[in-house]
This record gives structure tokens, sequence and C-alpha cells, in this order.
């Protein structure tokens, strides 16, 4: 068999073409899966805690303001700080609601779940060593209209309880159950 000079470079040229569009395709894949991650992750992120207005102390180791306004169906960014007064380093804070007094006296227990939790935070794990302090940049979601709970959740306020734990620990001290810190405070839904 004979190899014609102009089939190899037909050849080539198509071999050329497709390494250039499956390289273009992958330079656009990687760009639009870091814009989605920018975008979810936009707003929040640990913060020093000289940007605090507030920041935690060994006296007060949550700080949240005692009320937020909230619209249904929205969301706020707050700045939150936490202080471990543990005697040793805590890993992976996370802040997250951990339950919510409702209007009608019932208690509505919330598990760090995006995707059955009424109201959500979306926060950043931290590592905080002994007596020392960090601050969160949260964003607090509204979720009771894409979750269809409007009714179970009328516009209001809540007394809520913001909890200091460990996202990893299932069980014991650092848990949703059992957290390093817990703060009550007020939301209130608005429409």
């Amino acid at each position: 068999m004979r190899f014609s000079k102009k089939a190899s470079l037909n050849l080539s040229v198509n071999a050329i073409v497709v390494f250039v569009l499956a390289f273009s395709m992958l330079g656009v894949g990687l760009f639009v899966t870091n814009l989605i991650k920018e975008n979810v992750a936009q707003g929040i992120k640990s913060l020093d805690v000289t940007e605090l207005d507030n920041p935690a102390s060994a006296e007060e180791p949550i700080t949240i303001p005692k009320e937020v306004q909230l619209k249904k169906g929205k969301e706020r960014l707050l700045k939150v700080g936490y202080y471990n007064v543990l005697q040793y380093e805590v890993e992976n804070v996370k802040l997250a609601l951990s339950e919510c007094l409702g209007q009608d006296g019932t208690v509505q227990l919330f598990y760090d779940d995006a995707t059955t939790d009424p109201f959500y935070i979306m926060a950043t794990t931290e590592d905080v060593g002994s007596s020392e302090g960090t601050g969160y940049e949260i964003k607090l979601m509204d979720k009771t209209k894409e979750l269809d709970l409007g009714e179970e959740f009328p516009t209001g306020t809540y007394v809520c309880k913001i909890v200091a734990h460990d996202p990893l620990i299932t069980s014991g001290d650092g848990s949703l159950d059992s957290p390093y810190e817990s703060k009550q405070f007020f939301i209130t839904l608005t429409s």
C-alpha cells in the first residue's frame, strides 16, 4: 500500500483541528467551572477579627446582631465573630442554625442542610486556636419559598440559635447537637 502525501497532510490537518477544538472546550469548561465556584461562594469568607464591628471575646464567644431583618426568599450578608474559649484548638468550625422557635411556640430543629432547612447559613469552615477569635462573612438565606414552607413560616419574628460546630462531627462535643458555642438571636422575616 502506498500513501499519498496529500492524504497524510489532510490527516495531519484534521488531527490539529481536533486537538485545537479539544483544548478550546477544556478551557471553556474550566472557565465556566471557576465562574460557578466564584458565584456560589460570593460573599462568604473568613475575616480578620479587626474587620468586625463587634469582635467576639471570652465573655461573648459569638457576636451577631441581636435582630436580623430577612426578606422572604432572599439572602443577607452578615459579619459574625467566633472566639474559642476551649483549652484546645478546634478544627473546621462552621456557623449554622440549630433551631428556631416559631410564632406558634413550636421549635423547628435544623440540620445544617440547605435542602431541608427553612433558614440556612452558608459559611466557610475555620480552624481556631485556643483563646483565639476569627470572623466570618456569612450568607443567611430564607429558603421557605424554595422549599414551599410559606404556611409553616409566615412573616414575623423567630427566636433562633446560631451555633459554632464542626460539620464533620456527628455526635458529642463539637457536633450540631453539642456545639462549641451557641447564641440566641432574632430573625424577622418580612415580605
